[in-house]
């Protein structure tokens, strides 16, 4: 007989539909070997992934909802499994916009989209790019990118071009309007800061309120807020030759949030968060780990900290900001710093150092 997980047990993490591991011990042993794959698809609180490592296999997990993914990596970080990689290929406006019935090509959203932000379009006879836009009045040029891609360093150097070119190329300003952000987009708008480009989130709830108001009735009562970016920053690292290592202080600096007004809060709440934001930004900072030789492709984490780890200090409801990591010493190398927030939200940072 094999006991359900109950709120004292050892193993339970807080999950609503965690399945007690001895359960999943007998499927995996029964199904598989030492050294092959175990997938679940259907990841939940981890607990067959966290098993599989246990009894010696490889395994794949995944899982749609956002605190489930937060709560297998604390689990397999406690566990201390062998080195794995996190990715995050959710494409939730993608998804949304094929749904809709309504505009059915990317030009006709990209329209509403810049009507909402109080630009006009222009012309065919000026562009037959009908992702660009301008408020009227002024010199500032608008461009609205695709929901079917992520927004990328790419796609702030072609705003920035189209700054330079695009009808005589005489504009003080462009604003990139975005659905999805690659992980390092921080970086990008900070390597472009000196071309007066702004990058700002359209709301993901948009095709949703089109779906039930309508653009005009949208444009009446103002609802829609286009956010600004979160990301995050550090301090330029420090390091210290020790011989054949090297030793690298990382520190968090500080954290902007992704579309404050977005996350679907009362106002109460909205207010408390605020309030958090001006006075400790960091605090909202959910898990961060450190790739130390991070190759641009593949994260592999060597050090990470979480709220409730209490291993780096004794304070439950923050994580650390700072930490030192020693590494084999080399010329050259590029340090990498992912974090998630307490709403699910990842950013990243590179540093060469």
């Amino acid at each position: 007989m094999i006991n359900y997980i109950n709120s004292q047990a050892v193993e339970a993490v807080g999950y609503g539909t965690q399945k007690p591991s001895e359960l999943l011990e007998r499927i995996i042993k029964a199904s598989s070997n030492e050294g092959d794959h175990v997938c679940d698809f259907l990841g939940g609180s981890g607990t067959t992934a966290a098993v599989a490592e246990r009894l010696g296999r490889r395994w794949i997990t995944c899982d749609i909802g956002k605190p489930a993914s937060l709560v297998m990596r604390k689990r397999f970080i406690d566990q201390e499994v062998k080195p794995f990689l996190y990715q995050s290929i959710g494409d939730y406006q993608k998804e949304a916009f094929r749904n809709n019935k309504r505009y059915k090509h990317v030009g006709d959203l990209s329209q509403v989209v810049l009507g909402l932000y109080g630009a006009l379009p222009f012309t065919p006879e000026q562009t037959n790019d009908r992702n660009f836009g301008y408020v009227r009045g002024t010199r500032t040029l608008v461009m609205v990118d695709s929901p079917n891609r992520l927004t990328t360093a790419a796609t702030i150097r072609r705003a920035v071009e189209a700054k330079a070119s695009l009808l005589g190329g005489d504009w003080e300003k462009v604003v990139v309007l975005g659905w999805n952000f690659a992980f390092d987009i921080s970086q990008a708008i900070q390597k472009y800061q000196g071309s007066n480009v702004e990058v700002l989130v359209i709301p993901p709830d948009l095709l949703d309120k089109l779906a039930k108001k309508g653009f005009r009735k949208l444009i009446d009562d103002k609802s829609v807020r286009f956010s600004s970016l979160q990301y995050l920053v550090a301090k330029p690292l420090v390091v210290t030759p020790a011989g054949e290592w090297d030793e690298i202080d990382v520190e968090l600096e500080n954290y902007v949030l992704l579309s404050p007004d977005n996350i679907p809060l009362d106002d109460k709440d909205k207010e408390k968060l605020q309030q958090v934001l001006e006075r400790d930004p960091l605090s909202l900072i959910e898990y961060w780990s450190i790739d130390p030789d991070y190759d641009g492709v593949t994260f592999r984490s060597t050090w990470q900290d979480y709220r409730e780890n209490i291993e780096n200090d004794n304070d439950p409801l923050h994580c650390v900001y700072k930490t030192r990591l020693r590494v084999a010493h080399k010329e050259h190398r590029r340090v990498c710093i992912k974090a998630v927030d307490v709403f699910g939200f990842e950013s990243q940072v590179v540093e060469s150092v």
